[in-house]
């Protein structure tokens, strides 16, 4: 497709008729003695408004309709700014005020109403001769295509899944070819997935990485967006990003190439590079050994995913295999349309005539999943057959040209089905990177700045409403997808498929673009939209007559605005994120325009005084920001809707003034009272309100009106811990919740009792309850509460959190069911009863003398629970027995420091159970052998002498610590899905069966500290073949040599690290440790009666780590020649080991010249690792 910057101008123009009508209808005009001048404007706008849909459909055809439409922008958006000038004065006059405004009362100075009549008359006049021009190029009045907004369904991001059909097999031959490289020598070797755009390669590269780390292939995992750019700084970055590395932003190579080489040490990684572009085999040839040099051992796998075989070509300096995608048949892009269709549209059933024009459309998608989800979302609002007919007879898809040219042309067919507004909101996603996590209340709030969000006089609906149906109507057209959700099912987030991402740079390039190194913009470029990548080494000047028409720039540095910062005179949109410098300039107010700042991550110290004074603000982000000293001075951001902050300090003292507010995260009672949170009627979202020991009565609280802000969804209420219960009770009363919450914590209340809205969440009794709606509730600290109230009946509540009620020594009917004055009777059949009915996960903690869990009989009770922990019950001693019998879905359950615990109900019929870890309980529950589905098993100072994991067929991960009557464990060679076992300083424990060297999956096995443990199967390590990380000793303190070794030398292939902690009457290490040659980290702790270190060190011949502690009479290293043998050593440690220390003192000691060429040496005198040695 042609690259041509289309003109969208429809939400422009909408936005200056608007300001217009709004001055009039307000009498302003009148006011300030412009109504004439305003209303002969109007007048132009609208007669101009009514052709541009016309205009705007034969601008690619015609250039001087093009041209016609680039004056007309020009001109639209000085009406927009002169009117901007003149609202920005009206706010000023009403913060003046000081809440005594009135519209008739605004007065304009007589040389500022002279300036801007000239200036309106003017534009009034360059309107009227486009008006003429417009019928000399014969565009006519349209009236299709009204902006107003419609009525939308409810959308979801149901095509997520429907483009992986027929792509099982691509998954299926991709993931056997990685379990191949996986088994071969190489350090690393690769997959390249090649096609054509919208093919579905991301997703198959998705679905790849996902069952990968599923099936745990590798230890390591990390997904990196490349496109255009590819660096190896940035891709190694985003790689130490993923596995968890320290490494700041841009350090140098070297440091990130250190950084992942300790991280990376003894294992493998999966590495996806998508969307790469790099033809250079130079390029690639570096990377590669970049990744070289950080891996010491062999199988990790890269897969990238390309358009091009050229770029598979110039990555093949490693082993790759290449996979290419084929197109989906017909028949699939049907379906694919077909479900977008019926999903998105009012329709339940589709006509056979839609049905004969739909199968014909998806003949022509090339088998191109994006194409069928694109196009089906375009005709899903379509509603007859001719519109249908349009759509398949467009001749975009008859196109001849390239690959990826075709496609945007194709998928453009979505697009000049979108009305006006949803084009320009469209193409101004182009501002952000390819890949990059789009948050929607981010993007509503950047299109509200620029006036894309047109708001109907007659209409309730705010702004951001319209927004987030534009996002709604984006998203059901598959031009947004990846969609993130929060736990209430609001969407978050999304991104753009890269092709879409083409689409819409192809749109905006006239209004959009990203300047990076090596770029030049022209100085009479018309750019509106501005992003600049980062400079390492220099700051970028941008061009005067470019930075005077901006409206959005997006910087990661002060110093490039600061640059320009005098000509900005148009900005509407800030975002200055992760900034160094510390001050912003003061000429900040001057932005009389501004609507929209971020600048988050930054290290500003303090907001210059004339920032106050940008009255048009509406969004303000400041997270991350810890060197603020924020000041109070916001009162007169009036059109404030939106403040974004992490530090609750930095909510203003009189923040009852801001009453167009929608999000505060925090409302601090200590800076302001309850009643001027009354004045905010418009908050949304989550608030938290904070010091609520410095309310006094319940009428303050009262006044407050939460119960009226039925926009909020998550509140929390908080009293700091040391409070006095000074009416805290009254307080908790007066804050009545809105009826639509989804989730409320409490925290810190020193009431004896919960208020009586908060005991009215029982429907069963026939009232109206604020907890209808909630889903999850959280009480925390409530250290005077002595009973738990009713919870039973919320008929939504998934997840109940209670930590922290010391004075609570009962739960039962009270908890579960009813108060006390409530009979039976007073709901019906008890036995009929569902108590929790939704709830999924429950997590109770501190509760220091709760002594007995009553049983409630003939009641049904957590029927959908799947996550529960119970935490620190140190007086509990009863349990309900019919307690997990209801519990089928119950997949993970934490139960710890439960000491006087000694009944627990049988955990026979948990069929579902996967995690279980239970610490310092009286005794074990009954049943737990038969948990078949158990993947996960911790047990800790629990009171058993015998353990069966006989049927625990799926187990992948057993922990037994300080079990001390521990004396046997059996049923091992059951478990044949086992990882991992750690047996850790369970005294009693004399021998370990034969059958834990059954297990054919064990990769780290762990016996630590059992100080009678005599024997271990001689063959018991030479079964493990993929045991990777062996932990073993001290054992009981007669033993002369470590028992079980002798087959050890089996695992040459496999074990990579050793870890041996000796005890007093080991004199050598075990020799059959000679035969480990992949062995690329050792560990020597506490072998006190060891003198030497043998020759045969030298013949492990892959060793990169060799740490040795706690050897007092440690002396001799092995010879030199032995030492220099091992040539892949890079790290010697040494600690709590006096002679060695002084004999490898560096340059001074006997055997420096042994170690003196190995890159990283470090002795200290002190236990570095203190678990390792004695537990």
């Amino acid at each position: 497709m042609a690259e041509i910057a289309l003109t969208i101008l429809g939400p422009v123009v909408e936005e200056a008729v608007s300001k217009t009508v709004s001055f009039l209808k307000k009498r302003i005009g009148i006011a300030v003695g412009l109504e004439k001048e305003l209303d002969r404007l109007g007048d132009s706008l609208i007669l101009i408004q009514s052709v541009i849909r016309h205009a705007e459909e034969r601008q690619e055809s015609d250039p001087a309709i093009r041209h016609w439409l680039q004056k007309l922008k020009e001109v639209t958006y000085e009406a927009v700014d002169a009117l901007g000038e003149c609202e920005y004065k009206v706010l000023k006059n009403k913060v003046k005020s000081l809440g005594h405004w009135n519209p008739e009362s605004v007065y304009f100075s007589p040389l500022f109403r002279n300036r801007m009549a000239e200036q309106i008359n003017n534009i009034t006049k360059q309107l009227n001769d486009l008006k003429d021009w417009a019928s000399m190029i014969n565009l006519v009045v349209s009236l299709r295509g009204q902006t107003c907004p419609r009525q939308h369904q409810k959308t979801d991001s149901f095509l997520d899944d429907s483009t992986v059909f027929e792509r099982e097999a691509d998954v299926s031959r991709i993931l056997s070819l990685l379990r191949d490289l996986r088994r071969s020598q190489h350090p690393i070797s690769g997959i390249s997935i090649v096609g054509m755009a919208g093919i579905g390669k991301t997703t198959i590269a998705k679905s790849v990485y996902m069952k990968a780390k599923e099936e745990k292939l590798y230890d390591l995992a990390a997904w990196v967006c490349v496109s255009e750019d590819f660096k190896d700084h940035i891709i190694l970055q985003e790689m130490s990003e993923h596995f968890g590395c320290s490494a700041a932003p841009r350090i140098s190579i070297n440091a990130l190439l250190e950084d992942l080489a300790k991280k990376l040490e003894n294992k493998t990684f999966l590495l996806i590079l998508d969307d790469v572009w790099n033809e250079d085999p130079d390029k690639g040839e570096h990377f590669s050994s970049c990744l070289l040099k950080i891996l010491k051992t062999t199988g990790s796998s890269i897969v990238i995913t390309t358009r091009s075989g050229k770029v598979a070509s110039a990555m093949e300096s490693v082993p790759m295999q290449r996979h290419d995608m084929e197109g989906l048949p017909d028949d699939v892009c049907w379906l694919i349309i077909k479900e977008k269709f019926l999903r998105s549209s009012t329709e339940t059933s589709m006509t056979p005539d839609l049905e004969a024009i739909g199968q014909d459309i998806a003949k022509k998608c090339g088998g191109l999943p994006l194409v069928a989800s694109v196009i089906g979302g375009t005709l899903s609002r379509q509603t007859s057959a001719d519109e249908w007919k349009d759509i398949r007879d467009d001749k975009a898809w008859n196109l001849k040209s390239r690959d990826g040219d075709k496609i945007l042309s194709i998928l453009k067919i979505s697009f000049d089905h979108l009305t006006s507004p949803l084009k320009k909101c469209f193409s101004y996603c182009s501002i952000f990177p390819k890949d990059f996590v789009i948050e929607k209340d981010d993007l509503v709030q950047l299109w509200m700045a620029q006036g894309f969000l047109y708001q109907p006089n007659e209409s309730s609906a705010t702004m951001e409403d319209v927004g987030n149906d534009y996002f709604s109507d984006l998203l059901s057209n598959s031009l947004f997808q990846d969609v993130h959700r929060d736990k209430y099912g609001n969407i978050r987030s999304c991104k753009m498929h890269d092709a879409v991402h083409d689409l819409a740079l192809s749109i905006s390039k006239g209004d959009t673009f990203v300047w990076e190194t090596g770029c030049k913009i022209d100085q009479d470029a018309k750019i509106r939209h501005l992003r600049v990548k980062h400079y390492r080494y220099e700051h970028p000047i941008i061009p005067r007559a470019v930075a005077q028409r901006l409206h959005s720039l997006f910087l990661e540095e002060v110093a490039v605005f600061i640059s320009r910062a005098s000509d900005l005179k148009s900005l509407r949109a800030l975002k200055i994120v992760g900034a160094q410098e510390e001050q912003l300039p003061i000429i900040l107010g001057k932005f009389k325009h501004m609507k929209y700042l971020d600048l988050s991550g930054s290290k500003i110290k303090t907001l210059p005084k004339s920032f106050f004074k940008l009255y048009k603000l509406q969004t303000f982000r400041l997270m991350r920001c810890s060197s603020l000293q924020m000041s109070d001075e916001m009162r007169n951001l009036i059109s404030l809707r939106h403040f974004y902050f992490d530090n609750k300090e930095w909510m203003p003292r009189e923040i009852g003034h801001l009453t167009s507010l929608q999000t505060l995260p925090f409302f601090v009672v200590s800076k302001a009272n309850l009643e001027q949170l009354g004045c905010l009627s418009q908050l949304g979202g989550a608030l938290k309100i904070c010091n609520l020991e410095f309310a006094r009565t319940m009428s303050e609280a009262v006044k407050a009106n939460l119960d009226k802000k039925t926009k909020l969804y998550e509140l929390e209420v908080g009293w700091k811990r040391n409070n006095e219960d000074y009416n805290n009770y009254e307080i908790l009363e007066g804050l009545r919740p809105p009826s639509n919450l989804g989730h409320l914590a409490i925290v810190g209340y020193r009431g004896e009792k919960f208020p009586t809205w908060l005991e009215m969440g029982v429907q069963c009794f026939g009232g109206s309850s604020p907890l209808n709606n909630l889903l999850a509730l959280k009480l925390h600290g409530c250290n005077e509460c002595v009973e738990i109230l009713s919870l039973g009946f919320i008929p939504r509540l998934e997840d109940l959190e209670m930590v922290g009620l010391p004075k609570v020594k009962r739960m039962g009917s009270k908890f579960c069911l009813e108060r006390s004055n409530m009979t039976s009777s007073s709901c019906g059949d008890k036995k009929s009863i569902v108590l929790f009915p939704a709830l999924k996960k429950l997590d109770i903690r501190s509760m220091e003398i709760l002594e007995e869990w009553a049983e409630i009989e003939g009641t049904t009770i957590f029927p959908c629970l799947r996550d529960l922990n119970v935490i620190n019950f140190p007086k509990l001693k009863t349990w309900p027995m019919s307690g997990f019998s209801s519990h089928q879905k119950l997949s993970m359950a934490n139960i710890h420091y439960c000491p006087n615990l000694v009944t627990l109900p049988s955990m026979e019929r948990l069929l579902s159970l996967r995690s279980l870890s239970l610490t310092t309980l009286g005794s074990l529950p009954s049943g737990l052998g038969s948990c078949s589905c158990l993947e996960y098993l911790r047990l800790e100072r629990c009171r058993m002498s015998f353990l069966s994991t006989k049927e625990m067929i799926c187990l992948e991960m057993l922990e037994i610590r300080r079990c001390k009557e521990l004396v046997c464990v059996s049923g091992l060679e059951s478990c044949i899905s086992l990882q991992k076992l750690s047996i850790f300083y369970c005294d009693n424990l004399i021998s370990i069966s034969e059958d834990v060297g059954r297990s054919s999956s064990l990769s780290f096995l762990e016996i630590v500290g059992c100080q009678n443990l005599r024997s271990i199967p001689e063959e018991w390590l030479g079964r493990n073949t993929r045991l990777k990380e062996l932990i073993i000793g001290p054992f009981w303190s007669e033993l002369e040599e470590y028992p079980g070794l002798t087959s050890i030398h089996q695992l040459q292939a496999s074990l990579k690290s050793l870890r041996l902690l000796g005890w007093e009457k080991l004199k050598s290490l075990p020799h059959q440790l000679q035969h480990l040659t992949a062995l690329n980290q050792l560990m020597l702790v506490n072998f006190n009666a060891l003198a030497a270190l043998p020759e045969w060190l030298g013949d492990l011949s892959s060793l990169h780590n060799l740490l040795i502690g706690g050897c007092s009479n440690l002396t001799h290293l092995p010879s030199i020649e032995a030492m220099r043998r091992l040539s892949n050593l890079q790290s010697l440690e040494i600690w709590s080991s006096p002679k060695l220390e002084e004999r490898c003192a560096k340059e001074s000691g006997l055997d420096w010249a042994k170690i003196s060429h190995i890159p990283n040496i470090r002795i200290y005198a002190v236990n570095l690792y203190p678990l390792s040695i004695d537990g």
